[in-house]
Protein backbone atom coordinates (compact mmCIF):
# COMPACT_ATOMS: atom_id res chain seq x y z
CA UNK A 1 0.00 0.00 0.00
CA UNK A 2 1.39 3.36 -1.02
CA UNK A 3 0.90 6.57 0.98
CA UNK A 4 0.41 9.99 -0.63
CA UNK A 5 0.74 13.30 1.23
CA UNK A 6 -1.24 16.43 0.31
CA UNK A 7 -1.49 19.96 1.67
CA UNK A 8 -5.09 21.13 1.23
CA UNK A 9 -7.02 24.22 2.39
CA UNK A 10 -9.33 23.86 5.37
CA UNK A 11 -12.08 26.47 5.26
CA UNK A 12 -14.81 27.67 7.60
CA UNK A 13 -17.50 30.28 7.10
CA UNK A 14 -16.22 33.71 8.03
CA UNK A 15 -12.61 32.65 8.69
CA UNK A 16 -9.44 32.59 6.64
CA UNK A 17 -8.44 29.15 5.35
CA UNK A 18 -5.68 27.19 7.03
CA UNK A 19 -3.57 24.34 5.67
CA UNK A 20 -4.37 20.71 6.46
CA UNK A 21 -1.95 17.81 6.00
CA UNK A 22 -3.75 14.89 4.41
CA UNK A 23 -2.38 11.35 4.18
CA UNK A 24 -4.02 9.05 1.66
CA UNK A 25 -3.65 5.32 1.17
CA UNK A 26 -3.31 4.40 -2.51
CA UNK A 27 -4.85 0.95 -2.81
CA UNK A 28 -3.50 -1.56 -5.30
CA UNK A 29 -5.95 -3.90 -7.05
CA UNK A 30 -4.89 -6.69 -4.66
CA UNK A 31 -5.60 -4.47 -1.63
CA UNK A 32 -9.03 -3.53 -2.99
CA UNK A 33 -9.84 -7.17 -3.73
CA UNK A 34 -8.80 -8.21 -0.21
CA UNK A 35 -10.97 -5.50 1.39
CA UNK A 36 -13.95 -6.47 -0.79
CA UNK A 37 -13.46 -10.15 0.02
CA UNK A 38 -13.53 -9.47 3.76
CA UNK A 39 -16.84 -7.58 3.45
CA UNK A 40 -18.33 -10.28 1.23
CA UNK A 41 -17.18 -12.93 3.72
CA UNK A 42 -18.86 -11.09 6.60
CA UNK A 43 -22.12 -10.91 4.65
CA UNK A 44 -21.88 -14.62 3.83
CA UNK A 45 -21.11 -15.49 7.48
CA UNK A 46 -24.14 -13.54 8.72
CA UNK A 47 -26.32 -15.30 6.14
CA UNK A 48 -25.05 -18.75 7.17
CA UNK A 49 -25.57 -18.03 10.88
CA UNK A 50 -29.13 -16.81 10.21
CA UNK A 51 -30.24 -19.84 8.17
CA UNK A 52 -31.50 -21.95 11.12
CA UNK A 53 -33.34 -19.07 12.83
CA UNK A 54 -37.08 -19.35 12.10
CA UNK A 55 -38.76 -16.37 10.39
CA UNK A 56 -35.63 -14.21 10.72
CA UNK A 57 -33.93 -16.17 7.95
CA UNK A 58 -36.57 -15.02 5.47
CA UNK A 59 -35.22 -11.46 5.63
CA UNK A 60 -31.73 -11.69 7.10
CA UNK A 61 -30.23 -14.27 4.73
CA UNK A 62 -31.07 -12.49 1.46
CA UNK A 63 -30.44 -9.09 3.07
CA UNK A 64 -26.98 -10.07 4.30
CA UNK A 65 -26.05 -11.53 0.91
CA UNK A 66 -27.27 -8.49 -1.04
CA UNK A 67 -25.65 -5.99 1.34
CA UNK A 68 -22.41 -7.99 1.34
CA UNK A 69 -22.29 -7.85 -2.46
CA UNK A 70 -23.15 -4.14 -2.60
CA UNK A 71 -20.62 -3.11 0.07
CA UNK A 72 -17.90 -5.26 -1.49
CA UNK A 73 -18.50 -3.60 -4.87
CA UNK A 74 -18.18 -0.21 -3.18
CA UNK A 75 -14.86 -1.30 -1.64
CA UNK A 76 -13.63 -2.44 -5.07
CA UNK A 77 -14.16 1.05 -6.51
CA UNK A 78 -12.18 2.87 -3.79
CA UNK A 79 -8.75 3.66 -5.25
CA UNK A 80 -7.70 6.22 -2.62
CA UNK A 81 -8.89 6.39 0.98
CA UNK A 82 -8.25 8.86 3.77
CA UNK A 83 -5.65 7.80 6.31
CA UNK A 84 -5.29 10.94 8.45
CA UNK A 85 -6.12 14.63 8.28
CA UNK A 86 -4.25 17.00 10.61
CA UNK A 87 -4.60 20.73 10.73
CA UNK A 88 -5.51 23.87 12.61
CA UNK A 89 -9.15 24.93 12.86
CA UNK A 90 -9.64 28.25 11.01
CA UNK A 91 -12.09 29.45 13.70
CA UNK A 92 -10.51 28.55 17.06
CA UNK A 93 -6.92 27.74 15.94
CA UNK A 94 -6.94 24.37 17.73
CA UNK A 95 -4.41 21.95 16.21
CA UNK A 96 -6.02 18.52 15.88
CA UNK A 97 -6.38 15.29 14.00
CA UNK A 98 -9.77 15.22 12.30
CA UNK A 99 -11.93 12.10 12.15
CA UNK A 100 -12.35 11.26 8.49
CA UNK A 101 -12.98 7.93 6.81
CA UNK A 102 -13.75 6.48 3.43
CA UNK A 103 -13.07 7.33 -0.15
CA UNK A 104 -10.93 10.35 -1.03
CA UNK A 105 -13.47 12.78 -2.44
CA UNK A 106 -13.36 16.54 -2.15
CA UNK A 107 -14.88 18.69 -0.76
CA UNK A 108 -15.10 16.77 2.52
CA UNK A 109 -17.09 18.04 5.52
CA UNK A 110 -15.22 17.92 8.84
CA UNK A 111 -16.05 19.14 12.35
CA UNK A 112 -13.77 20.80 14.88
CA UNK A 113 -13.67 18.97 18.22
CA UNK A 114 -12.95 22.18 20.09
CA UNK A 115 -15.50 24.69 18.78
CA UNK A 116 -17.88 22.27 16.97
CA UNK A 117 -17.67 24.41 13.81
CA UNK A 118 -18.34 22.78 10.45
CA UNK A 119 -15.25 22.88 8.24
CA UNK A 120 -14.70 22.05 4.58
CA UNK A 121 -11.59 20.31 3.29
CA UNK A 122 -11.32 21.50 -0.30
CA UNK A 123 -9.23 20.73 -3.32
CA UNK A 124 -6.03 22.61 -4.13
CA UNK A 125 -6.56 26.14 -5.42
CA UNK A 126 -4.95 27.01 -8.73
Amino acid sequence: MEVRLLELPLRAFGAEATAARVELDILSPADRLKRAGVILGIGLAVAIVAIPIPLVHLVLVPGALVLGIIFSLVKLTQHEIFRTVRGRCPCCAAEQSFTVMGRFKLPKRLYCRSCQQELMLEGPTT
